[in-house]
């Protein structure tokens, strides 16, 4: 009697054994097709179907803002004349002249500081670019293209914002700067031909304002690489992102 108590206990355990593994595996593979379905990677996701940018947030210092346009546009070109981006932004019916734009509110801050005394009118606008949820049944190759031309916007921002920092500081010349700026403008043309390859002519409404948009990246970079003015081309550097940035929120706005 006591041999078969015995056996009956080991049976039990093997039973519970196996149940337990099954429930286990089965857990995990609800886990994993959980987690399949929204894969994260930086400010992008792929929920389910869709492409995913989150809100980015930028903060742009402004030396002062006008209802009249020629004032603004008077003193844009004394702000640039400084160095300065002198980009006009228009916000609830005023321009702002903004000096640069920063990706941290302290940043901002720091610049506001040093030129308060000077520019009494200065001030901080936050630009807030909304989230991008781009609804479709893209393929694997053609999310691709499209995160990395939607990537590109924000990455150009930062590149040439580095320049125009490298620029002030004097660690590098026009020049040196120029010839990065080459680089930029070559990685913007290889994503709007993959682009162009990829899909061929065949998108949808939001696909063809990402399209546009590499479009305006690409004249911006050329004008920059190209441009005769006399201005300082840390100015200009900075004016060109600024519109960078607009474009980028002009496509995410309207998406």
């Amino acid at each position: 009697m006591k041999m078969e108590k015995s056996k009956k206990h080991i049976n039990f355990s093997k039973v519970f054994g196996i149940i337990f593994c099954l429930v286990t595996f089965g857990l995990m593979i609800t886990m994993a097709d959980l987690f399949s379905s929204l894969i994260t990677v930086g400010g992008f996701s792929f929920v389910n179907d869709n492409i995913n940018f989150s809100e980015y947030k930028l903060y742009a210092v402004y030396t002062a803002k006008y209802q009249e346009k020629i004032l603004a546009n008077e003193s844009s070109e004394n702000i640039k004349m400084q160095g300065g981006a002198g980009f006009l932004y228009m916000n609830e019916n005023s321009y702002y002249i903004i000096a640069s734009i920063y990706e941290t509110e302290a940043d901002a801050k720091k610049v506001l500081t040093n030129i308060i005394e000077k520019k009494p009118d200065a001030s901080i606008i936050t630009i807030t670019i909304p989230q991008i949820v781009i609804s479709s049944n893209l393929e694997g190759q053609e999310k691709s293209v499209v995160n990395n031309s939607l990537s590109l916007f924000k990455n150009v921002y930062k590149k040439l914002y580095d320049i125009s920092v490298s620029l002030d500081t004097t660690v590098i010349n026009e020049v040196n700067a120029k010839l990065t700026i080459n680089e930029i403008y070559s990685e913007v043309q290889t994503a709007l031909n993959n682009f162009n390859t990829i899909f061929n002519g065949n998108v949808s409404t939001s696909l063809l304002k990402i399209k546009l948009g590499l479009e305006e990246i690409e004249t911006h970079l050329d004008d920059l690489i190209n441009t005769n003015l006399t201005l300082p081309f840390t100015s200009l550097v900075k004016e060109c992102y600024c519109k960078v940035i607009y474009s980028y929120k002009n496509i995410a706005s309207h998406i």
